[in-house]
């Protein structure tokens, strides 16, 4: 009987043992999901422009994306409104879509992309807002 459980103490202390062992999961805050997606950057987006950054500014993930070929000054202003909307549903898309976006709004987080012209002059930002019913439907996208 002692011998059975010395045995027995002998497999829950290995048990724990390798329990200790196993990876910590990642965290999920913006800083540690900046920095994985910093490393894929620079990319091209969508029509000539290029996502260049991703970093953390508090409880915010922000997105840069450049605009290479205007200024603020000579981006039609009456077109603005039009490029936000577009905007707005395609990060409402990838924040659904991508797991470690809809991982940060999940935690109450904020997903953000920030449209800077060549020069680097915030243009427009967009705030990602996810649908309640939000699923995974795809490919990452930031």
């Amino acid at each position: 009987m002692l011998r059975a459980l010395t045995i027995l103490a002998a497999i829950l202390v290995i048990g724990a043992s390798l329990g200790a062992c196993k990876p910590a999961p990642l965290p999920i805050d913006p800083p540690h999901i900046a920095a994985k997606i910093q490393h894929t950057l620079p990319k091209p987006y969508n029509d000539g422009l290029v996502v260049e950054r991703a970093h953390a500014e508090g409880k915010r993930l922000v997105i840069d994306i450049r605009i290479p070929f205007a200024t603020v000054a000579r981006i039609d202003p009456a077109k603005l409104p039009i490029m936000r909307n577009q905007e707005q549903g395609d990060i409402n898309i990838a924040a659904c879509n991508d797991p470690d976006l809809k991982a940060l709004m999940d935690h109450h987080y904020e997903v953000s992309r920030r449209f800077l012209d060549k020069d680097g002059k915030p243009v427009f930002e967009i705030v990602a807002m996810k649908a309640p019913n939000c699923k995974l439907l795809g490919t990452p996208t930031p």
